[in-house]
C-alpha cells in the first residue's frame, strides 16, 4: 500500500470507515480481506486518489444502508472498475456468474 492510500484509508471515518476492533481492521471472512486488498490495488494500479473509491463506497452504503459493509465495498469496487473502463459490463456480469457458480 502506498503511503498516500494507506494514510487515507486509515483516516476514513463515518459510515464509510472500515470496521475496526482495537484500532485494527476487522474481516469476518477471508473474502472481505481480499476485497479490501483488491480495492487498494485497483486504486494504486489506475493511479487514482483513494477518494475515487471512497465516493463510490459512500454512494453504495447510502443506496443500500441495510447491506453488510463489505457487500457495499464490493459494489463500490465494481462501480470503480466500470467507471474507469477497466472492465466492461459484460466482463463484470461474466465474473459475477463465475463467482456464483463456484460458491458452495
Amino acid at each position: 500500500m502506498t503511503v498516500r492510500v494507506d494514510a487515507t484509508v486509515a483516516a476514513m471515518s463515518g459510515a464509510a470507515a472500515p470496521p475496526r476492533r482495537n484500532g485494527e481492521l476487522v474481516f469476518d471472512a477471508p473474502w472481505q480481506g481480499r476485497a479490501f486488498g483488491m480495492a487498494v490495488g485497483v486504486v494504486e494500479q489506475l493511479g487514482l486518489e483513494w477518494k475515487a473509491f471512497q465516493q463510490r463506497l459512500i454512494a453504495a452504503i447510502a443506496a443500500h444502508p441495510e447491506a453488510p459493509y463489505y457487500d457495499c465495498w464490493v459494489a463500490a469496487l465494481e462501480q470503480l472498475l466500470l467507471d474507469y473502463g477497466a472492465v466492461t459490463a459484460e466482463e463484470m456480469a461474466a465474473a459475477r456468474a463465475t463467482v456464483r457458480a463456484d460458491a458452495p
